[in-house]
């Protein structure tokens, strides 16, 4: 909120830990948010499902909590790329993990993006390294009419780890002919790195 420019309708928090005392804390900091505070721990998918469930405005800005942003300006030229193209499903702030890029610089006015390469194979393991399409729960501008198509979430079948049913989501709306894009400028960084709790990659 620090560096942010553009007016939100509201600021909606997901918090998956089953936790009263953390949910109490959340009441306090957070006055005025929805809060979504789940009574039992139900994993990831299930947690953005039970998030996206209030969202009340076409377009949304969705953020995994180690994303951290690092400057202004970006809400506007993503959402500049989205109403020009039906078809981008997201825009990322940043290029998440040197993800591949087409090599085309693309433009709308004189907001310049490229769209992430089709068909990435990230080798993550032997289970089901089917192609990657640019899906993430990282942090993106996005629709909610585009998440309803393939809603919800928790229950598009995957198989492997909890990257691999990112993919298994973005396979989705590969399907749909969506694409990613993607700005030429990094305007977030994660502060998570080496301390996720997902220590296998099996966990929900």
């Amino acid at each position: 909120m620090e560096h942010n420019t553009y007016p939100f309708v509201d600021f909606i928090i997901v918090n998956d830990s089953a936790d009263k005392e953390i949910h109490e804390q959340l009441r306090k900091i957070f006055q005025g948010a929805t809060l979504v505070l789940n009574e039992r721990n139900v994993g990831l998918m299930a947690s953005i499902d039970n998030g996206y469930a209030h969202v009340q405005t076409e377009y949304f800005l969705h953020f995994e909590d180690d994303w951290c942003v690092k400057k202004g300006g970006f809400i506007e030229p993503a959402l500049t790329i989205m109403e020009s193209r039906p078809d981008i499903e997201e825009v990322w702030f940043a290029d998440y993990n040197n993800n591949p890029l087409d090599a085309e610089t693309l433009s709308v006015g004189d907001v310049k993006y490229k769209l992430a390469s089709e068909n990435y194979q990230k080798g993550l393991n032997e289970i089901n390294d089917n192609a990657w399409h640019g899906f993430t729960t990282a942090c993106a501008l996005k629709r909610i009419s585009d998440y309803r198509r393939v809603a919800p979430y928790a229950d598009i079948p995957w198989e492997g780890t909890i990257w691999h049913r990112e993919q298994a989501i973005g396979e989705k709306y590969h399907e749909l002919g969506y694409r990613t894009a993607c700005l030429l400028d990094d305007y977030v960084y994660n502060i998570g790195y080496g301390q996720s709790e997902y220590k296998t990659g099996l966990e929900l």
